[in-house]
């Protein structure tokens, strides 16, 4: 079954406040292994002002996803096969080399997961900073010294105008994430990516640069990506959230919508793990069953299916759909195009509801397919 494109039913080009539109990108890695399709068919909207969080296990693409953007995969062996990256009225994907040099930092900067490996160790975190703003600013030596100084005091770097001339080694971690905040604002940027910018980070650290992401957006005015695994952080600080997987986009919606009614059953295992504030020290938490496939060779039909607590023989064969269920939320799941949206919606909810009772059963048992084939077939009697 072939797949349909964002921009043929839900991307219409001409729709005002959409400041990234990314149409049909598909990006693979050419290895001695074989062909990892990392992104397939993926695509999704930035708006003007806001924050759109993009979420899933490691393994699902979204990090190629921003590289796509900012045109920086890896060749060899990357790839962007096809797609369409359109900024501000124009398509990024027919930019030259020279003309991306020109928007990545300026007008669209990237702040990378790992901080210690992005910057330079043996250049000081004034001198790399100076060196973004000296490239895309017509500024002298001195100008471009005193901005550092004060994009450093914007995001939280105590003494500014002192450690200015430190060396990266020199700061801790969550010190280091700011200094790459810094680098990525001191341009003014209009487009924030930020690559999982707090997973290397701990609880209280993860929060003071969450707060400084919702104090920059604000103060600059400027559309956020970012990209994550934590629901916490999507809940905290996106407008809109796309929920990716082993390379497809199953679901987006606004994040109030997407917390509120969850539609596909991979969205409602990653909010089902998450622990509740009830939770007690002893009790089991609910995981999902299996992991992410090999984008070699990944299963056929809907790549969630061998791990699908709900699957029918049609999830084996044919690649669902993204359908739309309603204004701003879409889904892949075949569940909305076997059955009418209304009573769909009714099913998930009591998915929603059965789902840890129906994951512990399948952990428990060895027999997957089984017990998955088993779960739909009670979770369908009680559709009906």
């Amino acid at each position: 079954m072939s797949d349909m494109t964002f921009q043929e039913e839900l991307r219409p080009p001409e729709e005002e406040g959409v400041l990234l539109d990314v149409r049909g990108i598909r990006t693979y890695f050419f290895t001695e292994e074989g062909v990892v399709k990392a992104l397939e068919n993926v695509g999704y909207k930035v708006y003007e002002s806001k924050t759109l969080g993009i979420v899933g296990e490691s393994g699902c693409g979204k990090s190629v996803s921003a590289l796509s953007v900012m045109g920086i995969v890896p060749d060899p062996p990357g790839k962007i096969i096809e797609g369409e990256v359109w900024f501000r009225g124009e398509d990024l994907r027919k930019k030259s080399d020279a003309e991306m040099r020109t928007i990545r930092g300026n007008k669209i900067a990237m702040i990378f997961q790992d901080p210690m490996t992005s910057l330079n160790p043996v250049l000081t975190v004034g001198d790399q900073i100076m060196e973004a703003i000296r490239l895309h600013q017509d500024v002298d030596l001195q100008t471009a010294r005193e901005n550092s100084i004060k994009i450093m005091d914007l995001v939280g770097i105590p003494s500014a105008a002192d450690r200015v001339d430190d060396y990266p080694f020199m700061f801790s971690g969550g010190m280091r994430q700011r200094v790459m905040i810094a680098m990525a604002l001191s341009c003014n940027p209009e487009l924030l990516v930020a690559d999982e910018p707090t997973t290397a980070l701990d609880v209280t650290i993860q929060a003071q640069i969450l707060n400084i992401f919702k104090a920059i957006r604000n103060e600059f005015n400027m559309s956020i990506m970012l990209i994550t695994h934590d629901l916490g952080v999507i809940a905290e600080l996106c407008d809109y959230t796309t929920v990716m997987y082993a390379g497809y986009i199953v679901e987006y919606a606004t994040t109030i919508e997407l917390f509120k009614n969850p539609m596909h059953p991979y969205t409602i295992a990653l909010l089902g793990a998450i622990p509740k504030p009830e939770t007690r020290k002893d009790d089991e938490l609910t995981i999902i069953p299996g992991s992410i496939p090999s984008l070699i060779t990944p299963p056929p039909g809907c790549r969630f299916h061998p791990r699908c607590s709900h699957t029918m023989e049609l999830c084996k064969t044919d690649i669902p759909l993204l359908r739309q269920v309603a204004p701003q939320h879409t889904v892949r799941c075949h569940l909305f195009t076997k059955y009418p949206i209304a009573e769909v919606e009714e099913y998930t909810a009591k998915m929603r509801e059965l789902y840890q009772h129906d994951q512990m059963e399948i952990i428990e048992q060895k027999g997957l397919g089984k017990k998955m084939t088993k779960a739909f077939k009670r979770g369908k009697e009680n559709l009906e």
